[in-house]
């Protein structure tokens, strides 16, 4: 199992709007159905959406120590996209606080159904974070299984900020919801800043690892 994708797993799991879908997601009926419903929803979409990179980078060589040069030309562009990606939420404006009250996601989502096509809609499109990391897991000499398993982990890792909440919900459900809140009002605070940090790393990380394998 590749550290580096575990680490790129790990900087991809920053995704505030997520967990403000769990804590909407934790108020209400059957809270623990929906909220597992979302879980799911989230790690099956992610999964199959990384699977089939692996696959697809397998089949068009840009993986693996035998294609170091499409391999690490896709290194260097997901690096740039990161650091640009980087600058233009450092440069951003934050948005102004909105009104107290129920949002959106609060009042339409009270079904099993729905916390499930939420999940589904969050993580369907992949983060060039994730994106790096499944490539860290293709370029592996593993097996095929073994990439597969490889990917359940950083799947796994990627989405610990709804799968700890959820576990919470279902274990301390009457304490979880306040500490939540407080959570989110952290992230609300402090979750851009992140999602910099994460993003300039994570770029620099990849433009470094492109480059040397371009000399290498």
């Amino acid at each position: 199992m590749p550290s580096q994708a575990l680490a790129l797993a790990l900087a991809a799991s920053i995704y505030p709007p997520a967990l403000a879908a769990v804590i909407a997601l934790g108020r209400g009926a059957q809270v623990r159905s929906r909220v597992l419903a979302f879980v799911v929803a989230a790690g099956l979409v992610t999964y199959v959406t990384g699977a089939a990179m692996v696959f697809l980078l397998d089949e068009l060589g840009a993986s693996g120590p035998s294609h170091y040069t499409p391999s690490a030309a896709l290194d260097l562009a997901l690096g740039v996209l990161l650091v640009g990606l980087a600058l233009y939420l450092r440069r951003r404006q934050p948005n102004k606080a909105k009104p107290a009250g129920s949002s959106k996601i609060e009042r339409y989502l009270q079904s099993r159904r729905l916390a499930f096509v939420l999940g589904l809609t969050l993580y369907a499109l992949p983060s060039p974070i994730y994106v790096a990391a499944v490539k860290t897991v293709a370029d592996a000499q593993l097996s095929t299984s073994s990439k597969l398993l490889a990917l359940a982990l950083t799947v796994a890792v990627m989405l610990w900020l709804i799968e700890l909440p959820m576990l919470m919900l279902f274990l301390v459900p009457a304490g979880a919801s306040s500490m939540l809140e407080r959570i989110n009002l952290w992230f609300a605070r402090h979750g851009r800043l992140l999602a910099v940090l994460a993003c300039a790393g994570a770029g620099i990380y990849l433009l470094l690892r492109g480059l040397f394998d371009l000399i290498s």
